[in-house]
């Protein structure tokens, strides 16, 4: 029944309006059903087995990698969570660590885009909501796309608190806003560092399209067989250009974290920061290999996540 209501909005042309529809009726609920911390955990419980196969007690410490992820989501309130989060604010969090040099241009920043800002930008940009992990716009040739349609998709990310829907709390803190930043190329590539307070840094080279991705111990340069939500990559990547400069740049900007995920893009040598995100996959990444979602549970040492519970 699900597939043929999803047809039939999309013959209609109504795709996007019910999917909006569908994502706050799913907000509501969220926020109705489980108010409290108690109830989330309940919650959390029941989709942690379903997405995992493996059980989440928060009444015991956390050995897993998503465990962990679990725990901070509902225990952990660092305030820099929210302005590291903030695809805008984080701008200036980078520049502060380690120069603006390495951000990527930007063209706008508005509370609502409208046409006429849509027009005075150039032909090629990308353009995204400043408070969730996407959908990102890519334009490539703006006169070759809907306006109005692009437009009304980012304005509607607007509308959804992504903090309740993914029980990432920290994203319900950030001011919404429309984000618009250069295009940096036709087949980036994406480095994704998994930053640990134990020292260790982990790599993951992503394949986006295909659903493909290595992980590569940064140290030895050495591609294990494993991957996180993907399926493993059979491509063996070498080292790209400037890699000892990237590894410094990672190293700064998750210094103030007992865990982090930093993004960076590397474009023949020129490197650009992404993003930083502290629950990968909302703590839901299965792992090809499950024995490494202990391994990088292993890497990271939270000091106090019980300490820093909220009343259940």
């Amino acid at each position: 029944m699900k597939k043929i209501i999803k047809i039939f909005c999309k013959k209609m042309g109504i795709e996007k309006e019910m999917n909006l529809l569908r994502k706050k009726y799913i907000e509501k609920k969220i926020k109705f059903l489980y108010p409290t911390t108690e109830k989330k955990e309940r919650y959390i419980r029941e989709k942690f087995k379903k997405e995992l196969g493996y059980e989440i007690d928060f009444d015991k410490e956390p050995k897993t990698f998503n465990q962990k992820i679990q725990f901070i989501k509902l225990y952990d309130s660092n305030p820099l969570y929210a302005i590291c989060a903030d695809k805008y604010r984080v701008r200036e969090y980078v520049k502060e660590k380690i120069g603006e040099q390495y951000l990527v241009p930007l063209y706008l920043v508005t509370d609502k885009l409208t046409i006429e800002q849509w027009e005075k930008l150039p032909n090629s940009f990308v353009a995204k909501a400043n408070h969730n992990s996407g959908p990102v716009q890519i334009v490539k040739d703006k006169t070759k796309v809907k306006a109005k349609e692009i437009i009304k998709e980012l304005n509607n990310q607007l509308k959804l608190d992504y903090g309740i829907l993914s029980m990432e709390k920290w994203y319900s803190d950030i001011p919404r806003k429309i984000i618009v930043e250069e295009f940096l190329d036709e087949d980036i590539r994406d480095y994704k560092f998994y930053c640990f307070n134990s020292g260790k840094i982990m790599l993951k080279i992503q394949n986006t399209n295909l659903k493909l991705s290595n992980i590569y111990d940064v140290l030895s340069w050495k591609k294990l067989d494993v991957s996180v939500a993907y399926k493993v990559d059979s491509q063996d990547y070498s080292k790209p250009q400037n890699f000892e400069e990237m590894i410094e740049v990672v190293k700064k900007l998750s210094t103030d974290f007992e865990q982090v995920r930093v993004d960076l893009y590397n474009i023949k040598g020129k490197i650009y920061f992404g993003e930083l995100t502290f629950a990968e996959t909302g703590g839901f990444g299965k792992f090809t290999d499950e024995k490494w979602d202990y391994k990088f549970g292993e890497f990271w040492e939270p000091k106090n996540l019980r300490n820093n519970n909220e009343s259940r």
